[in-house]
């Protein structure tokens, strides 16, 4: 790996790290996202034609092939049928276009399966970016909270309209005056990772801050998803410790024992029980703060006004809009399981749905739903193989599959996993986790 691909590839990482929707630079028709896309592929093919490794499985991971291969080439055969689907259909060819453009950024992991390594792009350096991205992200988006709820509350338009402006319209303002950025996703996963290291007591200075910052950041940016993300990863944790703890210890009896005996584990418990135990109050204090009006009541006689705060939130109703609408597209047979092909329009939108999973069934089908599922469950098959070889879990890979469980749900409510700030996390998971199930089978640890 020579200067100009770390180069490229930290480049790469940093801009799906902190760039949001990836349109915060364009050269024409393609944004910055799209161009470090290309020059990935690029780089990787002129790699293997200057190594003449066409042949060469260790450079050319196209003919790679192992489970995670062939479900990535599936997938984007479907991919390729959804879009005939869709002209077959008439659905507009630029809505056609633009879902397909928004998922091939899996053919990326070609080139990611090459160059993350320990020899080349290791996995602590993406890590670290990530991290590094996470904090400057919180302190961005703590900055406009900030500004917005005070120097500019008064008079907020022209300060949205500006920071719109050298955004890209890549900032999503709630009532309250907060802000959600798309690079929200990575602060949550930082976040996570940060937390775990801090509770087993192997953090840093730059994880406090991140602890701090990304939970205020992540509160104010009032996204339900990501408590009820946050709160399944943080269950998944101590689900995956308790099972490395008393896995080596036969009996039930021993292995509560060894449990209770653990003041590392107890502390950590405890703690973590405490968070999610204020999750439920943090995700009351986010409705109100986006959905909550004021209705007007009269008192016999119009003596009295009274004030009754009501909850009208159109989020969850707009949802169940797209959940009944779906329901009647996929009714029949021939879409439930092929589906309605890209550029389908569901309840008026052709956008793409907010339940990622919904919007994969309704335009790919139940063969489309199938092939994203298999590659899903690969990650962790891939991972209990190598445990089951031997292969310890460190604390950073118990967080990724913690986190990773986390994305599966806030998927079907903020749609990250079918676009590519969910695939970009996705493919790095599939990765690290065949790296891990091949190092078990060589018995050489990665």
């Amino acid at each position: 790996m020579n200067r100009f691909e770390k180069i490229l590839l930290t480049i790469f990482f940093i801009e799906l790290f902190v760039g949001g929707g990836g349109r915060l630079i364009d050269f024409g028709v393609l944004s910055i996202r799209q161009v470090l896309f290309l020059l990935v592929l690029l780089t990787f093919a002129y790699r293997i034609v200057k190594e003449k490794a066409l042949l060469n499985k260790n450079v050319n991971t196209l003919i790679r092939f192992n489970p995670v291969t062939i479900g990535v080439y599936a997938l984007i055969a479907w991919f390729i049928a959804s879009a005939a689907i869709g002209f077959l259909k008439g659905h507009p060819v630029s809505i056609i276009v633009m879902d397909f453009f928004r998922v091939s950024y899996v053919a990326v992991y070609f080139p990611l399966a090459y160059y993350i390594s320990n020899q080349r792009f290791t996995l602590n350096r993406i890590i670290t970016l990530l991290k590094y991205s996470a904090l400057a992200v919180a302190i961005f988006t703590i900055a406009i909270d900030l500004l917005g709820k005070t120097v500019f509350a008064a008079d907020f338009y022209p300060f949205y309209v500006f920071m719109n402006t050298i955004m890209n319209d890549d900032l999503f303002f709630r009532p309250s005056n907060s802000v959600f950025y798309k690079s929200h996703f990575f602060v949550l996963i930082g976040l996570i990772l940060s937390l775990n290291q801090l509770l087993n007591k192997k953090y840093n200075k730059l994880d406090i801050a991140i602890v701090i910052l990304a939970s205020i950041s992540i509160l104010w940016s009032e996204t339900r998803g990501f408590l009820l993300a946050f709160m399944l990863s943080v269950f998944m944790i101590i689900i995956l410790d308790v099972k490395v703890i008393v896995d080596p210890i036969r009996g039930l009896s021993s292995k509560i024992k060894k449990l209770v005996q653990s003041q590392q584990f107890i502390k950590k418990f405890v703690i973590s029980m405490l968070v999610l135990v204020a999750v439920p109050f943090m995700y009351k204090y986010m409705t109100l703060e986006r959905f909550e009006v004021a209705t007007v009541q009269h008192a016999p006689g119009d003596v009295e006004v009274e004030e009754q705060p009501e909850v009208n939130d159109v989020s969850v109703n707009a949802r169940m809009e797209f959940i009944v609408a779906s329901k009647d597209i996929l009714m029949q047979p021939a879409n439930l399981i092929f589906g309605t092909g890209y550029g389908s329009e569901v309840a008026g939108r052709t956008d793409g749905l907010e339940m990622s999973f919904l919007d994969i069934l309704v335009e790919q089908g139940l063969i489309g739903l199938a092939i994203w599922f298999f590659l899903f469950l690969i990650i962790y098959l891939n991972y209990y193989s190598a445990y089951k070889k031997g292969q310890k879990l460190d604390t950073l890979e118990i967080s990724l599959l913690s986190v990773f469980m986390g994305v599966l749900l806030l998927t079907n409510i903020n749609p990250f996993i079918n676009n590519p700030i969910g695939i970009s996390f996705f493919l790095i998971m599939l990765v690290i986790s065949q790296i891990k199930k091949e190092s078990s089978a060589s018995g050489e640890l990665q």
